[in-house]
Order: C-alpha cells, then structure tokens, then sequence
C-alpha cells in the first residue's frame, strides 16, 4: 500500500469532451444541506473523482440520504437519491489500510475544496512553485495536480500539511507539492480580516497544479 485512497462516483451524466474537472453538487443526511465541489473528470467522461476522498468517505460513512446534483451534456441538473446504510466499519477498513483517520477532527474545520483558487479565508502572498519530480520507468506527465490541506500560522506559513489526492498517480507529485509548500505564504484576504477572522481559524485546501511547458 502507498497509502494512496481514492473515491469515485461512476454512471454520471456525461462530462463535456474537453472538461477535466466538473461540479456536483453532494450531499449526505437527510438535512444536509446541498454543497457543490469540483470532481476530477475520469477517462470514462462518465466517472468523477473525489479531490478530498478520505472526508467525503467519512461523510458516507454515517449514513442516510444521498444527493448528488450534476450537469448534463444538454445543461439540464440531474438529481441522483438514493438511501445509505450506515458503513463505517467497511470504510474504516479502507481509510485505515491507507493510512486515514475514520474521524478526523480537521473536516470541521476544512475550508476549500482543491481548487486552484483559495478559499475565501486566504490569499497568497508567495505562491508555491512546485518542480516537476524525476521521470519514473523513463516517463513523466505533462501536467497533474496535487491537493493539499494545511493548517496556518499567523505569519502566513502552512503547517501540518496533508495529501488529500494527486493525479496522476505514481509520480510523487504530492511529495513535491509538499516540498513547494516550504516556501509559500498566505496572508489574510481583506473579505476574512474585515469579519475579524484569522488565519488561523481554518484548514485550508487548495490544488497545487503541475505544467510542463
């Protein structure tokens, strides 16, 4: 096991053919509210993958109603309900064999969703730059992303950093976008120092994207 954990949803409508991520809209219990994330778009434009996989199977593991809201290819939103059974010692067999938490107390927490773009509590002030890690088997992708959830100091430094999920997989992608994390800083975006909030108020995820040019 390398501890990756990966989580997808599969018979969706079909994503547009040049698309690599898309929005759904998910929720679990039957007073949950609705919230819309951005998904990974699988070979099979049917499929989606989790950016966050670990929380959102912890949120499946308790159980009850399941929404998920997505886009058609004719712009119409289907609506998928289905009913869950509480689950949590199956998944905590996954989570546990790769190395995550069954209750994790940063989901509370979590701010973002493993865009690009930060969460409204922050902004960069020194954005990380990752390099591209050395081929594997004499092959390295051309662009991947790694998502990241990290803690923050006042001075805008991250701490306690995790990987969430990285793609392609098996190019160490997220190691290095842990490395580039070193180097950047946050600070406080206007709309969060205007309510009185601080940086420290919250874990932040963001996607730390790989380009080769």
């Amino acid at each position: 096991m390398d501890g990756a954990y990966d989580l997808f949803i599969t018979g969706l409508p079909e994503a547009p053919l040049r698309a690599t991520t898309r929005d759904l809209g998910l929720s679990v219990g039957e007073d949950a509210a609705l919230k819309t994330t951005v998904w990974t778009v699988g070979e099979d434009r049917t499929t989606a993958f989790s950016r966050l996989p670990a929380m959102v199977a912890r949120q499946l593991a308790e159980g009850g109603e399941l929404q998920i809201v997505a886009q058609g290819p004719d712009h119409r939103r289907y609506r998928f309900i289905m009913a869950l059974n509480p689950s949590s010692t199956a998944l905590e067999q996954t989570l546990t064999a790769c190395g995550r938490p069954l209750i994790d107390p940063r989901d509370k927490d979590t701010e973002g969703d493993g865009r690009e773009t930060l969460p409204a509590l922050a902004r960069w002030e020194i954005v990380p730059r990752p390099r591209f890690p050395a081929p594997v088997g004499g092959r390295s992708p051309t662009e991947g992303y790694a998502v990241l959830s990290c803690g923050a100091e006042n001075d805008g430094r991250l701490v306690n950093c995790q990987i969430e999920s990285e793609w392609p997989r098996g190019y160490g992608l997220g190691r290095e976008a842990l490395r580039s994390v070193d180097r950047a800083r946050l600070r406080l975006s206007d709309e969060a120092a205007s309510a009185g909030r601080r940086l420290e108020d919250g874990i932040i995820v963001f996607s730390v994207s790989f380009r080769m040019d």
